[in-house]
């Protein structure tokens, strides 16, 4: 699902949180939903909510949990709110219900801000947020952030080390991403530990033209490794890499009825 989430000037922080959190989980499902503070003439929502995989487990702290698209897998993360603008997003390993507790957690600033619909912008603010079976994912032009949890495919990293998280934070703004639990191979002082890096790209593709001289845009997988782990490498889900400053950063593009949104040379599918 990709929800193109706009905003009036008038929007408060009750609004804005009433508006992510139910998107998130799945209580807005279109426009009539969102509060006096969204301008709905500007905001769309296309494709299917990924209700099985996408679930709130705390109304309160803003808690919910991710069930990975392909293996029996749950991880967590949290949202946390300043007034208009979400501060912190956490993603955790575990979760224990009862007191309402994330395990092996690790939170990331994210600071993605509130931003007023301009139609006269040559590229008008808000936020596109997509949902589907292999990621939860924010971007902001306005904010100069674009984030989210992804599915991670496996290997014998996993296989052997079973605890290993099956999903990491992305940062398509800065090319990062983070396992907060993740096996460290590092002899004696083996061990779980969180990892952290730079996204693994293949050669940037290049623009291309067909015989109808209509324009391919070309995408590559990509990877996310750590030296802890002796470079294996896991696929990331629905993330793809473009040309360098190909495709202006927030636009939608399609392929085969599926779109994608760019964020910072990377594209994001929307369903999954």
């Amino acid at each position: 699902m990709l929800v193109k989430y706009r905003m009036l000037s008038t929007i408060s922080s009750a609004n804005f949180i009433a508006d992510i959190v139910g998107i998130l989980d799945g209580t807005i499902t279109g426009t009539g939903g969102l509060s006096a503070g969204a301008n709905t003439a500007q905001s769309s929502f296309s494709g299917t909510y990924p209700s099985v995989k996408l679930l709130k487990v705390n109304g309160t702290s803003y808690t919910f949990s991710k069930t990975h698209g392909s293996v029996s897998t749950t991880h967590y993360f949290r949202l946390t709110f300043s007034g208009t603008t979400l501060t912190t997003f956490t993603v955790a390993q575990d979760y224990t219900s009862g007191t309402d507790t994330l395990l092996n957690s690790v939170a990331h600033t994210v600071n993605l801000q509130a931003s007023p619909y301009v139609g006269s912008d040559q590229f008008p603010s808000g936020i596109n947020i997509i949902m589907n079976n292999n990621c939860v994912f924010f971007n902001s032009p306005f904010s100069g952030i674009g984030f989210g949890l992804f599915d991670m495919g496996q290997n014998g990293i996993t296989a052997t080390y079973t605890s290993n998280m099956k999903m990491a934070f992305v940062k398509t703004s800065d090319s990062t991403f983070n396992i907060p639990y993740a096996y460290s191979i590092a002899g004696s002082s083996s061990g779980y530990a969180s990892l952290s890096g730079s996204l693994t790209n293949l050669t940037a593709p290049t623009f291309k033209s067909n015989a109808s001289n209509q324009g391919v845009v070309i995408e590559n997988p990509v990877f996310l490794s750590h030296t802890n782990q002796g470079f294996s490498a896991f696929g990331i889900y629905g993330l793809f890499k473009l040309g360098n400053n190909l495709i202006v950063n927030d636009t939608v593009y399609n392929i085969n009825g599926t779109p994608r949104c760019v964020s910072n040379d990377y594209a994001v599918v929307a369903e999954g």
